[in-house]
């Protein structure tokens, strides 16, 4: 059987390369018919369904190909599975599939670091370190599970223990790019500029215009500028962020027409506090990264009736499964959208929190990529409140600006130009759906909120309908994990240091001042 199943997958592969998909997936299909659990063809079969834009078989597909690794059919591709897993959402998928295999096999010990990683992303941060301690006991010391140890515990709220563990990979591999811009994202070096020389050593042996001399330029500029270096930061960055925008494509005109379309779909009528069984309410706090989002995340978190869930893709994923198709902000999409029943959507949304946050009357969704989902919001989830986050532009811009997103996310966000367009589209869009929908919809001021916390946190309970609460503002007192580019910071606690950062590179960001004043 196995030499029947290799000669078919051959020839699958040889049709894939020639660009004949349905020939091949019909090669396929028939190595599933014969052996249902051959992890490989599932997975193949996942992808060209994506291709065919037809989003319940691929996640069909893949879910079937988790199957199999859970049945032992196969462990040699669990990492692809779980991998695959993520695209759709499927963050409790990852964890079975890992947490049920034997650590000690071999298979597993060879694709340790990424399981680890996938462990990490789908917010299995205590399962992460179980897993990274089984399988340390079977694997050399690695940089990638040093560098993913630093970020668990980060996110844990364990900082010294995540700097150890940064050092760690550094010391195994004294290039590894993403170590060292996270150790400068993490916090202050105990000497300033301590941490620079072998920063620049590393740009000296890394390939121009990648993606690693990028993180390399963006932890100097992190490291120069907690130095008061102002002029050789900004050189840092502004190198840094040209490799990134050589690399994305941002088109300001379609961003906007794309968001004008959406500000004519209809407002549904306002609807009364959920049922109990309609519960948990769903409320997404969304708005530009860096804008206050994951600390007013941490403030109402504090409240008995709430669950913060974090920075999850499971509105999309519902908008995907109900329609059928892989959900993006496009034209395309949103005309897939209109013959989309989005209540039901809102149903597989809302089943989705029941299961992360059982019994809780309230749910946190702090994705900022919900933003430009609130006409699709308001429409599946009649219930469900809206809270944007609004910063004064040139803080919000330059925040954006010396952040490296992962994930090739925020496109704009590496040229003064294509930032400014972006915050007047993000502005013009928050006061529209505000105004449109004040029932369901407040807009939150950064500087409002760091300058009396109590006070607008009382506000927008008594906008949730939550029973007031006193003493939200201690988010010192919160130690649920921070899995955002604030993990570090927000851990310090409510301050206005942030207010007016932007001062201190006045000169560099004239034109983006001009821009925005156009």
């Amino acid at each position: 059987m196995q030499a029947v199943l290799s000669e078919m997958w051959g020839q699958a592969q040889r049709l894939e390369a020639e660009g004949a998909w349905d020939r091949a997936g019909r090669v396929y299909e028939e190595m599933l018919a014969k052996e249902p659990h051959h992890v490989p063809a599932q997975l193949r079969m996942s992808r060209l369904a994506q291709a065919g834009d037809r989003y319940c078989t691929a996640r069909e597909h893949a879910l079937r190909a988790a199957d199999a690794v859970r049945l032992k059919a196969s462990t040699r591709n669990a990492g692809y599975v779980t991998g695959r897993l993520l695209e759709f959402a499927e963050e409790a998928e990852v964890a079975s599939v890992i947490l049920s295999a034997d650590w000690s096999d071999p298979n597993i010990l060879q694709q340790s670091a990424v399981l680890a990683q996938h462990l990490w992303l789908a917010g299995r941060y205590e399962d992460a370190l179980r897993f990274l301690d089984g399988v340390a006991r079977h694997v050399p010391a690695h940089p990638l599970l040093s560098y993913t140890r630093g970020n668990v515990l980060r996110f844990l709220g364990d900082m010294a223990g995540a700097e150890q563990a940064y050092e760690a990979a550094l010391v195994q591999s004294p290039g590894f790019a993403d170590a060292h811009w996270a150790l400068a994202t993490h916090g202050r070096a105990r000497t300033p500029l301590q941490r620079v020389p072998r920063i620049r050593q590393a740009l000296a042996g890394c390939t121009a215009g990648g993606v690693e001399q990028a993180h390399l330029l963006y932890a100097l500029f992190h490291e120069l500028d907690a130095a008061g270096e102002v002029d050789q930061a900004w050189q840092a960055l502004e190198q840094g962020a040209a490799i990134m925008r050589k690399r994305l494509a941002y088109d300001a005109a379609a961003e906007a027409a794309h968001l004008e379309a959406l500000m004519r779909l209809p407002v549904p009528t306002p609807v009364a506090a959920p049922a109990p069984g309609e519960r948990p309410l769903p409320v997404f706090i969304v708005g530009m990264p860096r804008t206050g989002t994951t600390l007013l995340d941490r403030i109402l978190g504090n409240h008995g009736w709430v669950d913060p869930v974090g920075e999850r893709n499971d509105f999309a994923a519902a908008l995907s499964q109900a329609s059928d198709h892989f959900f993006r902000h496009s034209a395309a999409s949103l005309q897939r959208l209109q013959g989309t029943d989005l209540r039901a959507a809102g149903h597989l949304y809302a089943q989705r929190m029941r299961l992360l946050a059982p019994g809780r009357p309230c749910v946190l969704d702090k994705n900022p990529q919900n933003l430009f989902n609130i006409p699709m919001i308001l429409q599946a989830l009649p219930q469900a409140r809206i809270l944007c986050l609004r910063r004064d532009p040139m803080d919000a811009c330059f925040s954006n600006l010396k952040e490296l997103f992962q994930g090739d996310a925020y496109a704009y966000s590496y040229g003064l130009d294509d930032l400014a367009a972006h915050n007047r589209n993000v502005q013009r869009w928050m006061q529209h759906w505000q105004d449109a929908a004040p029932h369901a919809v407040r807009v939150v001021d950064y500087e409002a909120l760091v300058a009396d916390p109590e006070t607008v946190a009382a506000q927008l309970i008594e906008f949730l309908g939550l029973p007031p609460q006193a003493g939200l503002s201690d988010i010192a007192r919160n130690q649920a994990p921070v899995a955002t580019a604030s993990s570090s910071q927000v851990r310090e606690g409510i301050h206005g240091r942030g207010v007016g950062a932007w001062k201190r590179y006045e000169r560099q960001l004239q034109p983006l001042r001009e821009s925005l004043g156009a």
